[in-house]
This record gives structure tokens, sequence and C-alpha cells, in this order.
């Protein structure tokens, strides 16, 4: 089985460090995207575990729909207007980088 792809990993702990928006800004952006994409990481949790047990095409393209899943929550917080500069620039390719490698997942 193929390891999580590294660019995934380097969005997630992006949000950690970056994410310390305004409460009044209309873009759905805060500090706690974590809490806000719960369902999200939960699905991946749970199709990574089934595809971990069985390797099948069916868990497979589960793993995979729910990264894809994940990532499109994510996009909407490209739009911070916190994350600037460098920092959005890294952002967004990492974000990319992770969509692009959804394919080799398994």
């Amino acid at each position: 089985m193929k390891k999580i792809s590294s660019s995934l990993v380097v969005v997630i702990l992006s949000f950690m460090v970056l994410f310390a928006c305004k409460k009044d800004n209309p873009v759905a952006c805060s500090g706690a995207w974590a809490t806000e994409l719960t369902n999200e990481l939960e699905a991946i949790t749970t199709a990574y575990t089934n595809y971990a047990m069985d390797q099948s095409a069916a868990n497979c393209t589960a793993l995979k729909a729910a990264y894809q899943d994940y990532i499109d929550a994510l996009r909407p917080y490209g739009d911070c207007e916190t994350l600037t500069g460098q920092d959005r620039t890294d952002w967004q390719n990492s974000l990319n980088e992770a969509e692009a490698s959804i394919d080799t997942l398994c």
C-alpha cells in the first residue's frame, strides 16, 4: 500500500500553522478549520482504515473520493485574508500537488 501523499500532509500542517483569520471575514475561514472539517477528516480515516483492511478496488475508490472531498472542503480556506504572499503560493501549490496525487494513493 502506498503512503499518504506528502503534499496532503503539508496542506494539513499548513492549516495548523497559518490560520488565525478574523471572525468577521465573510470567507469560510477560521482557526478552527479542523473542527469545521471533522466530517471530511472522519471520512478519510474510515476510508483509509477500510482500505488498509481490504485493498479492494471499491475501497481504493472510496479512499480517493474521501481525499477529494477533503481537498474540495479545504479550497475556500485559500481565500483567507491572512494567507498572503509566499504562504498563499505554498498553500496553493501543496493543495494542487495533493489533488494531483490522489490517483496514486492506491
